[in-house]
C-alpha cells in the first residue's frame, strides 16, 4: 500500500492516557500497511510494562521490544524500553541510558529528532495522550525535514498537555481521534504526486505556479518568498498538495488564493524555525572560547545582533552566555542585544519569553533555576535577561541593516535563500560589524563570494572575523520576479495617496521649484526636488531618512526652524540670509510650506540662493545667536515637560517597585522550593499512569480467568482448598463447604485448628508432609454421606515455580466407584466363564510386537505362572509340524493377506505331553494402507474333542 521504493517510519509519542490512545489506533490501522512503527513511551523505570502483550490483542502485526542494533522491517511495531532512550540510524534502532543527573528526560523529541534526520520526508510523527510538552521540538525537527505530523484531538485525549503543546507549534497537519488516524495516515502514503506534476524547475509553467504563489503570499503577508530557493518551496507545496488530497500544484495555486488558512499553514511551514537553546553546545564553547575574550568591554555598549531569530531561543542564550562569561570575569558593561525576525507569530513567542519544559529541557540545570521563573505549564526567562534584548520585525533583505555590531548571528537562514540573496545580506553584513567584530553563521552554511571579507575563527561552526579594506560587489537581486501574465486580483495596487502625492511633486517639479525637501511628520525626507547636494552632508553611522542626519548641524537649526513653526502656525515661513555668504556673493533663504494630502501633512521645505547685497542692511537678516538661544528655549522646554512626566512615573513605579520587591523576594524563595518538587512529581505521576493503565488491564483479564476458573470448578463439583505458606486457609470453593466442615468464615485460620474431614484424620499431617517434602499425596476417603472422593494434596507453584503454600482437591468418584465395582464383578463373572471352558483371551500389538494373554493363560495353556510368552516362545512350544501352519495364518493377517486366523495346533505342556488347542482371531485398527495394527483372539483346549 505504500509507494513503490519508499518506506515510511511512524514515529509515536505517547504518556498518561497513551494506552487506550493506542489501542484505538491499532484497532483501526491496516496490518499491511508496509509502515514500521515505533512506539516511545514515558515508562516507569521501577515497573514491568506489559505493552506488548495489551497491544497484541488489538493487531496481529509483531510486536518487539527493542534491542540495541536491532534491524527494523516493514509491518512491525517496536517498543521503547525502561529507561532508555531510543535512536533511529541507518534504519536500526539504538538504544541509550537515560541520563539520571538531567532534570527532564525527552525520549519523544530524542527519537523524533533521529527519525527527522534519518528518514527526513518519509518520516511521519504522532503525538498522543501524555502531560507535559515531550514532542514539541520533535515535531519541528520533522517539519524542517519535509515529514508529516498527526496529534490526538485534545477532546479525545484523556491527558491533553502534549497535544495542546504540539497543536501550539502550528505545524501539526492532521488533529484526529486516534481511530481515524489510521485511515488518514493511508491516504497520505498513496497519494504520491503524480510525475506530470514532478515539474522541472526550469520549466517555465513550473516557475510561472512558484511566481503565483510568491504574488499571493505577498499580498497576504507582505512577505516576498520568492527570494526561497525554488527547491524548498516547491516541496513545501508539493507535501501541500498531498495533505489536502489535490491532484496537482496547479489545484493547490487556486485552493491557495481561496483559502486565508491555507496560507497561514504555507505561511508557517516556510517559516519554520529550527531553533533551541544552546543549539549545538560544542559552537557556544567556541564562542566563549575565542569570541567573548576578543570583545571590548571597556566601550559605552556592547551591540549584538540575532538575524532571524525566530522564537528567540537563540538569542536568549547568547545573553545568557554574555552574562554568565562577565560574572565568572568580573566584567561590567552594557550589553544590548537586537533580535530580528520577519515573523509576528515567532517574535510575539520571543519577547514573552514563555516556553514549554521540552524546550528547555538542553539546558544545564543550575542556569535554569537562575535564569528562568517557574511558571504554569512552563518556564519565562527572568526580566533581567529579557531586559537584555529589544526584538523587532525586520526584513533583512529590504531593512537597514544594524550597526556598529560586535558580534552578528544568523544561523539556518541561508539555506533557504537564492545565492543572490546570500551575496546581498553578507554583504550588508560586513558593513553592519565593527573592525573588531564577529559574525556566526549555521554549520550547514557558507560564505561563498564574501569568503575574502573574514578571517575564519572556527571553520566547523562557521564563526568569523571582520577583514578590513575589503569591498564587496554591490548586488541587486530582482525582488519583483520575472515579468509574466498574473491574473489582476494578483497584481500589487498602488497606493492612491501615494499616487497623489507623486503628481503633486511633478507638477511643483514642472514649475521649476528651487532645490527642496518634501518632509513628513516624522522628519523623514520623502523626496527630494532638483539638486540638493550642496546642502546635503550625510553624517557618519547607520543610514537615516531624517533630515537632521543628512546636513550640518548649523543648517539643521533653521530647517527645525521652519519645521517647527509651520507645525504650530500652519503658516508659509520664510527664513532669510539663513547661511553665511558663499564665494559668489550669495545668501541662502529657507521657506516653508504645508502640502496637505488625504488629510495627511508634508513640509516642503526651500532652499533659494540670492544677491547677499539685498539683506546687508536688511532688518531681516537672520542672527545665529538668536536663532540658536530660540531652538534652545524650544528644546529645553519639551527637555522640562519631558522631566516632569519621566519624574512621576518613576514616583509611581518606585512604589510599586517598593510593594513588588517583598512579594518577589517572598515568592522566589517559595518557587525555588516547589520548582524541584513539582518537577520530580511530574515525572513520578506520569510514569505511575503509564503504569496503572497496564495493571488496570492486567487486572481485568485477571478477573477474566478467575470469573472463569471459579465457574470451572464449580460447575465441575470439584472441591479446592487453598493454603497459604503458613498453612492458614487462603481461599475455598463451595464444594469444600458440603463435604468438610470447614466454612467460609474459617478465611486465615490455621488448618490445623480445624477438624475437617471425620473420616480423614490424617489430613493434616498430609498436608504437612506435602509442604515440607514437597511430594504429592493422593488418597481415596469416604464422607460421611457415603460418597467417595478422590483427594489429592501437591504443593501450589507460582509461574516461577516456587512454592508458596498447598492446594488440596476433592473430586467426587462415587460414580465411577460404582462402574468400577461393577466391571470387576462383570470381569470376575467372564473370567470364571471363560476358566470352566479352558478358554484364553489374547491381543497382538504388531507395532510394538507385544504380546498379552488373560489372567488364567498359565492354567488353561499347561505353563509355568510367569513365564513370558512372545511370538517366538510360543513357537517354541508350538508341536513342530504345526509350526508352519501358525506362522503363515498370522503373517498373513499382519501384511493384510488376510483378516482371520482359524488354527488348530498343538502345544506342548509343562509335563513335557502335547495338547490341542483351537486359536481363532481378527485384523483390527487398519492403518491408511489398510494393514491392521492389532489382532486379537481366543484360544480354547479341544484335546478331548480330538481324542
Amino acid at each position: 500500500m505504500k509507494n513503490q521504493g519508499e518506506q515510511y517510519y511512524v514515529g509515536i509519542g505517547a504518556s498518561a492516557g497513551g494506552l487506550e490512545s493506542l489501542e484505538a489506533f491499532f484497532k483501526s490501522m491496516s496490518e499491511e500497511s508496509g509502515l514500521t512503527f515505533i512506539i516511545v513511551q514515558h515508562l516507569s523505570p521501577d515497573f514491568k510494562s506489559h505493552m506488548d502483550e495489551l497491544l497484541s490483542r488489538d493487531t496481529n502485526m509483531q510486536i518487539h521490544v527493542a534491542e540495541d542494533g536491532m534491524e527494523t522491517a516493514p509491518n512491525t511495531i517496536y517498543l521503547i524500553p525502561p529507561r532508555k532512550n531510543l535512536e533511529l540510524k541507518n534504519h536500526k534502532l539504538y538504544l541509550s541510558e537515560q541520563d539520571e543527573q538531567k532534570h527532564l528526560n525527552l525520549p519523544i523529541d530524542l527519537f523524533f529528532r533521529s527519525l527527522a534526520k534519518d528518514q527526513e520526508k518519509n518520516s511521519i510523527g504522532i503525538v498522543l495522550s501524555g502531560t507535559g510538552s515531550d514532542g514539541t521540538l520533535g515535531v519541528r525537527a520533522i517539519k524542517e525535514a519535509g515529514g508529516m505530523v498527526m496529534s490526538e484531538d485534545e477532546s479525545t485525549a484523556k491527558f491533553d498537555g502534549m497535544p495542546k503543546s504540539a497543536i501550539a507549534t502550528g505545524l501539526v497537519d492532521y488533529i484526529l481521534p486516534p481511530q481515524q488516524m489510521g485511515e488518514e495516515l493511508l491516504n497520505f502514503i498513496k497519494h504520491p504526486i503524480k510525475p506530470e506534476q514532478q515539474q522541472d524547475l526550469d520549466n517555465e509553467d513550473s516557475m510561472d505556479v512558484l511566481t503565483r504563489i510568491s504574488i499571493i503570499m505577498k499580498n497576504y503577508c507582505d512577505i516576498d518568498f520568492q527570494n526561497y530557493k525554488e527547491t524548498t518551496l516547491m516541496r513545501r507545496v508539493h507535501r501541500r498538495v498531498k495533505i489536502n488530497h489535490l491532484q496537482s500544484v496547479n489545484e493547490y495555486v487556486e485552493y491557495l488564493s481561496n483559502s486565508n488558512k491555507e496560507k497561514d499553514i504555507l505561511k508557517r511551514e516556510l517559516f519554520i524555525g529550527v531553533t533551541s537553546f544552546f543549539r549545538d553546545q560544542e559552537a557556544y564553547e567556541s564562542l566563549e572560547k575565542n569570541v567573548l575574550p576578543n570583545i571590548d568591554y571597556t566601550k559605552d555598549q556592547i551591540r549584538v545582533w540575532s538575524a532571524g531569530c525566530s522564537t528567540g531561543e537563540e538569542v536568549y542564550s547568547l545573553a545568557i552566555m554574555f552574562r554568565e562569561y562577565m560574572e565568572k570575569n568580573g566584567i561590567k558593561a552594557d550589553i544590548k542585544l537586537f533580535a530580528t525576525d520577519v515573523d509576528d507569530r515567532a517574535l510575539a513567542v520571543a519577547g514573552q519569553g514563555f516556553y514549554p519544559e521540552s524546550v528547555i529541557s538542553d539546558i544545564e540545570p543550575h542556569l535554569i533555576s537562575k535564569y528562568f521563573v517557574k511558571k504554569e505549564d512552563g518556564y519565562q526567562v527572568s526580566s533581567s535577561i529579557r531586559k537584555m534584548v529589544v526584538f523587532a520585525k525586520h526584513n533583512i533583505l529590504n531593512d537597514p541593516p544594524f550597526s556598529r555590531l560586535d558580534l552578528l548571528t544568523c544561523r539556518n537562514l541561508f539555506i533557504y535563500l537564492k545565492n543572490d540573496y546570500q551575496r546581498t545580506v553578507l554583504s550588508k553584513f560586513y558593513y553592519s560589524l565593527n573592525p573588531s567584530g564577529f559574525l556566526f553563521l549555521g554549520s550547514s552554511e557558507s560564505l561563498g563570494e564574501m569568503s575574502e571579507a573574514y578571517e575564519v575563527v572556527d571553520q566547523k561552526w562557521k564563526i568569523y572575523k571582520y577583514k578590513e579594506g575589503f569591498q564587496p560587489k554591490i548586488s541587486t537581486p530582482n525582488l519583483i520576479g520575472d515579468k509574466k501574465s498574473i491574473d489582476k486580483k494578483e497584481e500589487p495596487q498602488l497606493d492612491e495617496q501615494s499616487v497623489k502625492l507623486e503628481k503633486l511633486l511633478s507638477e511643483a517639479v514642472s514649475e521649476l521649484l528651487p532645490p527642496s525637501l518634501l518632509i513628513d511628520k516624522n522628519d523623514q525626507i520623502i523626496h527630494v526636488i532638483n539638486n540638493m547636494s550642496p546642502y546635503l552632508a550625510t553624517q557618519p553611522g547607520q543610514f537615516s531618512n531624517n533630515f537632521n542626519t543628512n546636513m550640518t548641524r548649523e543648517l539643521t537649526l533653521f530647517v527645525n526652524n521652519v519645521l517647527r513653526r509651520l507645525k504650530q502656525e500652519k503658516d508659509e515661513v520664510k527664513i532669510s540670509n539663513a547661511a553665511p555668504h558663499n564665494k559668489a556673493g550669495k545668501s541662502l533663504t529657507l521657506k516653508g510650506n504645508i502640502i496637505n494630502v488625504y488629510k495627511q501633512d508634508y513640509y516642503l521645505v526651500s532652499f533659494e540662493e540670492e544677491d547677499a547685497a539685498e539683506f546687508s542692511n536688511d532688518s531681516d537678516e537672520v542672527d545665529m545667536s538668536e536663532e540658536m538661544r530660540e531652538r534652545v528655549k524650544y528644546l529645553e522646554s519639551e527637555l522640562q515637560s519631558a522631566r516632569e512626566g519621566l519624574q512621576a512615573t518613576v514616583e509611581e513605579l518606585e512604589t510599586s517597585n517598593e510593594e513588588l520587591q517583598s512579594s518577589n523576594e517572598e515568592l522566589t524563595a517559595s518557587n525555588e522550593e516547589l520548582q524541584s518538587t513539582n518537577q520530580e512529581l511530574q515525572s513520578v505521576n506520569e510514569e505511575l499512569y503509564t503504569v496503572n493503565s497496564e495493571y488496570q488491564d492486567k487486572i481485568d483479564e485477571l478477573t477474566k480467568a478467575n470469573n472463569d476458573l471459579y465457574n470451572l470448578l464449580k460447575n465441575t463439583e470439584v472441591g479446592a482448598l487453598y493454603l497459604d505458606s503458613k498453612l492458614k486457609i487462603r481461599k475455598i470453593t463451595p464444594v469444600i463447604t458440603e463435604i468438610t466442615n470447614v466454612m467460609d468464615s474459617d478465611m486465615g485460620r490455621p488448618i490445623s485448628h480445624i477438624t475437617v474431614m471425620k473420616r480423614y484424620p490424617d489430613l493434616s499431617q498430609d498436608i504437612h508432609k506435602v509442604l515440607e517434602e514437597l511430594v504429592e499425596v493422593e488418597k481415596e476417603i469416604r464422607s460421611t454421606d457415603d460418597r467417595f472422593w478422590l483427594v489429592r494434596i501437591r504443593p501450589y507453584r507460582t509461574e516461577y515455580y516456587s512454592v508458596e503454600g498447598v492446594i488440596v482437591t476433592f473430586v467426587d468418584i462415587s460414580s465411577l466407584k460404582d462402574e468400577r465395582e461393577k466391571a470387576k464383578e462383570g470381569k470376575d463373572k467372564l473370567s470364571q466363564a471363560m476358566r470352566i471352558n479352558q478358554m484364553v483371551w489374547w491381543e497382538y500389538n504388531i507395532q510394538e510386537d507385544q504380546l498379552e494373554f488373560s489372567v488364567n493363560h498359565a492354567e488353561v495353556l499347561g505353563l509355568k505362572k510367569n513365564q513370558p510368552l512372545g511370538i517366538d516362545e510360543i513357537k517354541e512350544i508350538i508341536h513342530p509340524e504345526d509350526v508352519d501352519q501358525f506362522t503363515t495364518s498370522f503373517n498373513q493377517c499382519i501384511k493384510g493377506e488376510a483378516t482371520m486366523i482359524d488354527i488348530n495346533y498343538r502345544l506342548q505342556h509343562e509335563d513335557g505331553h502335547f495338547v490341542w488347542y483351537s486359536n481363532q482371531g481378527e485384523a483390527i485398527d487398519l492403518d491408511k494402507n489398510q494393514r491392521p495394527t492389532r489382532l486379537v483372539g481366543t484360544v480354547m483346549n479341544i484335546n478331548d474333542y480330538k481324542d
